[in-house]
């Protein structure tokens, strides 16, 4: 909110009164800022370094936008600078830098510069993603015409947060200005920002934006249930095999990067190499329990990517009224079977009705739960209705994507999206 209101507005006040504004209106503000003190008083500690330091930034900028980022104490802004100074990664240590440049205090990307000269100069622009070399140009002050020729495609890049960082650095003071002219006399030979708003506000994504890894392992799902993976489009493959090749990579992506490869039969590289080995010693917790469901349910999704079998975990769903499961308790109910984990995933869906589950989801509007609840169904030895195949195609029609017809929502009438799409697939196959 704070990000898109100053780009639109201008003067740090007018942005933060309206920022406050909105975030009272929608009542969360006083959720959004006591978040923001917790995290920079205790960060995540299941998070990997960059991840720690960028979400770290992010929350110092809500609340410098707030007005509340006098309540941060010098020492969380001292560690916090030097994290930054020992964090590889360029786009992590810009947003920190930015961030803690907001409140006055001055942060080295030390270990982030350590060879931007050879990676800007670079003649290869495949070897770095076009994001990290836009904000290694930005930490170093200065975009060489090697990196600039390589950042100028990327204006058209289907990715938003691409397209905002390189024009941020093809517009900087700091570059060497073409033809002697200044940065932003330059920047108007630069193409005209694009960017397609839906009625409900919100970005639109085009097939080809699909934003997280998250999303390209849904993506990868979808194509690979509906036996398409001969089929992956050629902007994907290349879009990985990239990743693949980026020494810059964040660790926690590693192993999402190489999930998505392996279910797409795709050689991609050294960092997927390296994930598909992370994800092999990755330990799952020995029981899941709500402080711990994120680690566990992502150490239990790479083991079933790559067939690692059933770990020793306990899983016990005590919420749950008899009879019944939650949208969580499905969740975690697929991938206990997905990993191997046949018994457990069967004790739990004992006594449930998993097949009207999912016709009252579709009914209902919640596509994810539907998907989830035949998946657990198959994976639990339960029969379901001929009825139910057969009324399932008519009931996906109000989740299709106007625009994109083979995609898919999560709800009916919204915007395609991968999970949706994925969802959709599985319940198709």
């Amino acid at each position: 909110m704070c990000l898109a209101l100053g780009a639109a507005k201008g003067p740090d006040a007018v942005v933060a009164a309206d920022a406050a504004q909105v975030l009272e209106r929608a009542g969360i503000r006083e959720e959004a800022e006591s978040e923001a003190l917790a995290y920079l008083r205790a960060p995540g500690p299941g998070d990997d370094p960059p991840t720690s330091l960028a979400t770290r930034a992010a929350f110092l900028q809500t609340l410098t936008c707030l007005d509340r980022d006098h309540e941060v104490d010098r020492a969380r802004l001292d560690r916090l600078a030097a994290d930054t100074a020992r964090t590889a990664e360029a786009v992590p240590v810009l947003n920190a830098v930015d961030a803690l440049r907001a409140v006055g205090v001055r942060a080295q990307a030390t270990r982030a510069l350590r060879d931007a000269g050879a990676l800007l100069g670079d003649a290869d622009c495949e070897r770095l993603d076009p994001l990290q070399r836009a904000a290694l140009a930005l930490l170093r002050g200065q975009v060489p015409e090697r990196t600039r020729a390589c950042l100028l495609p990327s204006l058209r890049d289907s990715d938003p947060q691409t397209r905002w960082m390189v024009r941020r650095a093809l517009t900087s003071p700091a570059h060497p200005a073409e033809h002697g002219q200044a940065g932003p006399e330059a920047s108007r030979q630069l193409p005209a920002p694009r960017g397609d708003i839906r009625a409900d506000g919100l970005v639109d994504k085009s097939p080809a934006q699909l934003g997280t890894l998250t999303a390209t392992y849904n993506a990868a799902r979808a194509l690979t249930a509906a036996a398409q993976q001969d089929r992956t489009p050629a902007w994907l493959e290349k879009s990985l095999r990239r990743l693949g090749r980026d020494p810059a990579i964040e660790p926690s992506d590693r192993i999402l990067l190489a999930m998505a490869c392996h279910r797409l039969a795709l050689a991609c590289g050294p960092q997927a190499d390296k994930g598909a080995k992370e994800a092999a010693r990755l330990e799952v917790p020995a029981r899941l329990n709500t402080g711990n469901q994120r680690s566990w349910y992502g150490a239990m999704a790479a083991r079933a990517e790559f067939g690692l079998g059933c770990p020793r975990t306990s899983v016990d769903l005590p919420e749950e009224r008899a009879g019944t499961l939650s949208p969580r308790a499905l969740r975690v109910v697929v991938v206990l079977a997905d990993a191997g984990c046949a018994a457990q995933a069967e004790r739990l869906t004992r006594g449930a009705d998993l097949a009207a589950r999912a016709r009252k989801a579709l009914e209902d509007g919640d596509l994810l739960t539907a998907s989830d609840a035949v998946q657990a169904a198959l994976a639990s030895a339960q029969n379901i209705p001929q009825s139910l195949w057969d009324a399932i195609p008519r009931l996906l029609e109000r989740y299709r994507d106007a625009r994109h017809p083979d995609l898919y929502a999560t709800s009916p009438g919204g915007a395609a999206t991968a999970d949706g799409t994925r969802a959709a697939y599985y319940l198709l196959a």
